[in-house]
């Protein structure tokens, strides 16, 4: 009988990252959460809790994470928002594109924190006081979506205003 060996995981080099997570280390906890959710609906996500090994230059591996990162996810908190190297990577994501800075940078509140400056022009998915893991997920996914298709375009269009009741769908 043959026996399929299990293909090794991709290294860190032949991967694609779709999403850099920008976070404080006090708060790994919600970004390997966050990672684990975009992971789980396909995506790859760069973080430095998971990819930083032993013998990789962090600095080295945050430039490439940033550069190479369709999106990047900062986790605003009062840690994060005191940290010299979130600052960089938000900052970073900000000129990635300044036109639309929604399609390189979404932010994610998982804190109830003053927002100040040029961050608090980004609009965030606010999680502070979310109790529900599911109503949590639906959140931040739904900001993801929004953010890889560029616009919040609903997938279903709306119910015609002219009528105090939902019109029947075909």
């Amino acid at each position: 009988m043959f026996r399929q060996e299990p293909r090794p995981e991709p290294s860190r080099q032949d991967r694609r990252t779709d999403f850099f997570i920008s976070y404080s280390p006090a708060d790994e906890r919600w970004a390997s959460w966050i990672a684990w959710q975009l992971e789980a609906a396909g995506h790859r996500t760069m973080m430095q809790a998971w990819d930083f090994v032993a013998g990789t230059n962090f600095i080295d591996f945050m430039d490439r994470g940033l550069s190479e990162a369709k999106v990047v996810v900062a986790v605003l908190s009062r840690n994060y928002l005191r940290s010299r190297y979130g600052r960089w990577e938000w900052m970073t994501a900000l000129r990635a594109d300044p036109d639309d800075p929604a399609n390189k940078l979404v932010t994610v509140r998982i804190e109830d924190c003053p927002i100040d400056g040029l961050l608090s022009t980004i609009t965030y998915v606010d999680l502070v006081g979310v109790d529900d893991p599911e109503e949590a997920r639906a959140l931040l996914m739904q900001r993801i979506e929004q953010a890889l298709r560029g616009h919040a375009r609903p997938a279903n269009g709306p119910h015609f205003p002219g009528t105090s009741r939902p019109a029947q769908q075909p």
